[in-house]
């Protein structure tokens, strides 16, 4: 693959939100899950952590348990109560129709703690650039398997409520939760700002 057509390649990675039924195979999900270790990371601690969601009972406790506190989030932005609903309806429907589901976390056991809470928190800052450096290269990883893949925020909102409902260890914070699958159609392209717009030379 030349530099062209390697660059090409990724810009063609797209949010996928529509998958096939296609189990994707375990060992496809192994080695994107290994490549995704390769993530460049602060200090090299590697401080990402991948919870496999493989039931259907642990995503049901944890689109309930994010569920919760978004409910209380949209009401708080004055939606109603069938407005509501519908949100929560298609959160949960995304999160247990997609073939395969990573929740991304950041092991915070990991990280150096200082007596300069702003050196402390700056550590925290850095591992969780780490962790999406990591979540990035997965879905890379996903789509050079034919796999199409989309980033979810949601748990990130919701980090104790995800902790519990899984009974993840303390340190464990929710970063996101990955899902994917075999594409159920090509995503459509969004517009990118130009390269122009978007730097400064100084």
């Amino acid at each position: 693959m030349t530099p062209h057509d390697l660059q090409a390649w990724l810009r063609s990675r797209r949010s996928t939100r529509r998958f096939a039924a296609t189990p994707v195979p375990a060992d496809v999900l192994a080695r994107v899950l290994e490549t995704a270790t390769y993530a460049p990371n602060a200090h090299n601690r590697q401080p990402w952590r991948f919870v496999i969601l493989e039931s259907s009972e642990s995503r049901m406790a944890l689109a309930a348990a994010m569920g919760q506190d978004f409910a209380v989030a949209l009401q708080a932005e004055g939606l109603n109560a069938e407005q509501i609903a519908a949100q929560l309806d298609r959160s949960q429907a995304r999160l247990l129709e997609a073939p395969a589901a990573v929740l991304l976390c950041l092991d915070a056991s990991v990280l150096d703690t200082y007596a300069d809470a702003g050196r402390t928190q700056g550590e925290l800052a850095i591992a969780a650039q780490s962790v999406a450096l990591a979540g990035g290269q997965l879905l890379l990883a996903a789509q050079a398997e034919g796999l199409g893949g989309v980033w979810v925020c949601a748990p990130l909102f919701a980090q104790a409520a995800a902790q519990q409902a899984l009974g993840l260890p303390e340190s464990w914070q929710a970063q996101a939760a990955l899902l994917l699958g075999y594409p159920a159609g090509a995503p459509k392209p969004r517009p990118r700002r130009s390269v122009d717009e978007i730097i400064r030379r100084v």
